[in-house]
């Protein structure tokens, strides 16, 4: 029985040892080449094993700095999004001059902006998304991805401006005439250029239907047909166009 035990603690330090040689490679060249190629196989494990084992075995490499953005680049790979956070981070606080600095920065409010959710839940992670890629445009203002960034940030706030319109909504459906329109109001003022705008403007044209203003709800209704609107929205503006002008008809 000891001598099974023994053969089988062999056997399992050899496999470990096997398993580790694995990913240990001769040069920091090789291992930057090899974990790229890993990344670009979508071996997300193999990538970060490979980058981090290059950091440990030539710490004062030409590369290291690519090993630790690489590093950042396996952890968005597996999903983990906050260790991805951590490594660039890591990576513009002790390689500030690196080449990597740029898409680093960018990448943490990728991460960020990968792991925002819907409008029914917190927007923390929203807000952070939006603070992280306006400080990229800010460091960066030239960079290749400035209009990457400013395309997210768009997205980002209409994320938060769709939630407000969802409350613009829920408000007029209560009753609370007022208060939808100013809450209208104030998506249309604070989040120019967005979907959330265009439909906050509808429940403002909703709000003069209630009130009774048909022709402004008209006039509303008809600069809103003329913008670029999503299918559902162009849909809701040409049903209501249609029952306001059979309205007006028979005044």
């Amino acid at each position: 029985m000891k001598r099974f035990l023994i053969v089988g603690c062999v056997a399992l330090m050899a496999a470990t040892g096997c398993a580790q040689n694995k990913y240990r490679r001769s040069s920091p060249e090789t291992y930057y080449e090899n974990g790229q190629k890993a990344l670009k196989d979508g071996k997300c494990y193999p990538a970060e094993l490979l980058f981090r084992n290059m950091l440990m075995d030539f710490p004062g490499s030409h590369l290291t700095d690519d090993a630790q953005f690489g590093l950042g680049q396996a952890a968005q790979c597996r999903g983990e999004y906050l260790t991805s956070i951590f490594e660039y981070e890591r990576l513009l606080n002790e390689y500030p001059v690196s080449p990597h600095a740029p898409a680093a920065r960018f990448q943490i409010g990728e991460s960020y902006y990968q792991q925002a959710r819907d409008i029914h839940h917190d927007q923390d992670e929203t807000n952070k998304a939006i603070q992280e890629f306006t400080r990229f445009i800010e460091d960066y203002p030239t960079g290749d991805l400035v209009d990457d960034a400013e395309a997210r940030i768009l997205d980002l706030r209409n994320r938060l401006a769709l939630r407000d319109v969802e409350i613009a909504h829920n408000y007029l459906h209560w009753g609370y005439v007022t208060s939808a329109k100013l809450y209208a109001e104030d998506i249309i003022e604070n989040f120019q250029g967005t979907e959330a705008a265009l439909e906050a403007k509808l429940v403002v044209a909703r709000v003069k239907i209630k009130t009774r203003d048909l022709q402004g709800a008209m006039n509303d209704l008809t600069l809103l047909a003329g913008q670029d609107l999503v299918p559902k929205l162009k849909k809701t503006v040409i049903e209501l166009t249609v029952k306001i002008q059979k309205e007006l008809q028979k005044k």
